[in-house]
């Protein structure tokens, strides 16, 4: 059976790394989907978030000169940030779960992960979430100092291996608390 498009909800500019909102019905839709920042009465969306709305053809990301279609988003954000598609990949990975997925920057990490049913604003996120290539090499004292943070900040620790062929693999790293 083939799936119906959707119709696509509005437009977004693109402004640098990020793309910026105005509509008011699309902003209403993106902020109680959890997508993006309000500011200054506009709705703020990164790069990642952007491309997820172009696949889903939720949004069309446009400077104002030229549309930008998933291929030319998707390439813009691998020569803005690293590793760019294996984060996207983690990203639709865990929005299409059911997930409320923000970024995880002021925690050092890719993301901050909601527990489903968490609306923004409504509840902490449980889970920080570190997108890695399947051949990173890191050391213990690294893996120690992720998982500190995380405990921290009453998180719990994800590593997502994304490999060649674009398949995640999630690990969940923590302290043992007490061993016997």
């Amino acid at each position: 059976m083939k799936k119906k498009n959707r119709k696509v909800l509005g437009i977004g500019l693109l402004s640098g790394t990020k793309v910026v909102v105005v509509d008011e019905n699309l902003k209403s839709f993106l902020r109680e989907k959890g997508y993006g920042e309000e500011h200054d009465s506009k709705q703020i969306l990164s790069l990642i978030e952007a491309l997820y709305l172009v696949e889903k053809n939720k949004l069309i990301v446009s400077d104002g000169k030229k549309t930008f279609n998933f291929e030319d988003l998707l390439k813009k954000g691998n020569e803005i940030e690293d590793n760019f598609y294996a984060k996207y990949l983690v990203y639709k990975d865990l929005r299409e779960r059911g997930l409320l997925v923000r970024t995880g920057f002021k925690f050092g990490s890719d993301f901050r992960v909601y527990p489903r049913g968490v609306r923004v604003g409504s509840g902490h996120s449980s889970h920080l979430v570190h997108v890695i290539p399947e051949e990173y090499k890191c050391s213990f004292p690294e893996l120690a100092r992720a998982v500190r943070l995380a405990q921290h900040v009453n998180k719990e620790m994800i590593f997502a291996i994304v490999d060649e062929e674009g398949d995640v693999i999630y690990y969940k790293i923590s302290k043992l608390k007490n061993f016997e």
